[in-house]
């Protein structure tokens, strides 16, 4: 069938085109696209034509809402269900990774049925969540531990609130005043960058972080939010030293200052993408008002204002944290 699509055609250049997308076989379904939401940090690297592997044209975007339209022989979920899932697997162009489009084939094993009472704009966040949630099932924040967040875009924003679960404390920071309004918003003890980074939660916290969440994807930023962590006595203490999570989106290398990172026996940690549990829980959350993602997700708009929301998210300190494209009625 024909579909939609929202096709990045070359490096800092996209477009609205009609694709072809194949009906669904044994074991798949078709599932029509409510709502796509941007990864601002991947996709304006892909958008930028420094992912590695994307070629262009492709569709971009890794995560999709929508209802089961039709299903292949042997598919159990009902046609009508609401299902998450990361777009579509296959089409007659390239996928990176095939998120924003209308219509979209997936194998069952893939679909994630949403749970009671989980909004499907705000499930449309559940890629993004299980990455921050990633992170936080590998840092293992203790209740009476400290989180530093640095950076409060998406995967920021929503990493606060899932540390934040944990019980730890955590405190956030970041140079955009809408972003913290947000997550002060979202109960988060959040603020504004006053001065260095370093500077700003030495004040706020004086003996350092157990975890620091570097969300920035800034090399620049790397150096003084590996500072933000607590030092490490010299004595015969069987804590370990502080962690770092590495929950940027970064281009290409960054650099790790050695005596900072020494002083403290940090550990890093680098997650890779999420996993199924990962998706599964975040889901979870949602359904039994754990997490909420009010203010994530900035603005709800068509696919034809893809080119202005991609531009607005590349600016300096955007007021957009991310946004949504909705593609049918829910």
């Amino acid at each position: 069938m024909q579909a939609r699509a929202i096709l990045f055609t070359a490096p800092n250049h996209l477009t609205i085109e009609r694709v072809q997308i194949p009906a669904p076989v044994a074991g798949e379904a078709l599932v029509e696209a409510l709502y796509t939401l941007i990864s601002p940090g991947t996709e304006l690297r892909c958008l930028a034509g420094k992912q590695e592997g994307a070629l262009f044209p492709f569709v971009p975007g890794y995560s999709l809402v929508g209802r089961v339209l039709a299903r292949g022989q042997g598919v159990s979920i009902p046609e009508g269900t609401l299902v998450y899932c990361n777009g579509t697997a296959a089409a007659d162009v390239n996928l990176t990774w095939g998120g924003h489009v209308s219509h979209a084939v997936r194998s069952e094993r893939e679909l994630y049925p949403l749970p009671d009472g989980v909004d499907p704009l705000h499930a449309s966040a559940a890629h993004l969540a299980a990455i921050a949630y990633r992170g936080v099932r590998l840092s293992r924040p203790k209740p009476h531990e400290t989180v530093a967040v640095v950076g409060l875009g998406a995967i920021g924003a929503l990493a606060a609130r899932l540390h934040a679960l944990t019980g730890a404390r955590v405190v956030a920071a970041d140079l955009s005043p809408v972003r913290v309004a947000a997550a002060r918003r979202a109960g988060i003890e959040a603020h504004l960058v006053d001065g260095t980074l370093a500077a700003t939660f030495a004040r706020i916290l004086p003996a350092g972080a157990d975890v620091v969440v570097d969300a920035t994807g800034a090399p620049a930023a790397l150096p003084q939010a590996i500072e933000t962590a607590k030092l490490k006595p010299w004595d015969d203490g069987a804590d370990p030293g502080a962690r770092v999570v590495i929950q940027g989106s970064y281009v290409d290398a960054f650099s790790v200052p050695y005596q900072p990172a020494f002083r403290r026996e940090l550990t890093f940690f680098v997650p890779r993408d999420a996993q199924p549990r990962d998706l599964r829980a975040v889901l979870d959350f949602m359904a039994r008002g754990a997490l909420n993602v009010s203010g994530v997700i900035s603005d709800v708009r068509p696919p034809e204002a893809a080119a202005e929301t991609y531009a607005e998210l590349a600016e300096p300190n955007a007021a957009l944290i991310t946004a949504a494209f909705q593609w049918a009625r829910p």
